[in-house]
């Protein structure tokens, strides 16, 4: 009876020991990477912090908010449609109730598989930026023309 006690414990304990490995969980920034969108101001080109900000984006089913806030900020990381759509609309503004700056991101995808865990990641190549509606934002400048990685500022909003 001990010994059946025992068996059964040290299976246990084996079969929680062997359930995890490294592979079971994305880190260090595998997953689709998202846009990282710093501001300026338009009449100097200085580097702004928005003392209020807020972001919705068409993920297919009309705007969505992804982002508000009503303390200073200096940069936003927003992720992009991961469908085959070409293009995410974004919608900014300085207030809740007035999201009525509209930026249309265009790029082209490539798929990249990462790990079993993680899966398959997104890769927006020939990104380009188009302002369709100035209101809060005053213009665009864009920086890079991949999103691969988070390190690098993508997008600047003017304001």
């Amino acid at each position: 009876m001990k010994f059946l006690k025992i068996f059964f414990i040290s299976i246990f304990i084996l079969s929680l020991a062997s359930c995890g490995s490294d592979d079971d969980i994305c880190i260090s920034g595998e997953a689709t990477p998202r846009v990282k969108i710093k501001f300026k101001t338009k009449a100097t080109g200085k580097m702004k912090t928005m003392d209020s900000l807020f972001i919705a984006v068409d993920y297919g089913v009309g705007p969505v908010a992804v982002f508000g806030t009503v303390s200073k900020t200096d940069s936003v990381l927003i992720p992009l449609r991961v469908d085959e759509t070409p293009f995410t609309k974004m919608y900014v503004g300085i207030s809740r109730t007035a999201v009525n700056s509209e930026i249309k991101i265009n790029y082209t995808t490539d798929s990249e598989y990462v790990s079993p865990a993680c899966g398959i990641k997104k890769l927006y190549q020939n990104v380009n930026t188009e302002l369709e509606v100035p209101n809060a934002v005053l213009g665009v400048e864009q920086n890079q023309t991949q999103i691969i990685d988070e390190s690098k500022t993508h997008l600047y909003l003017l304001f």
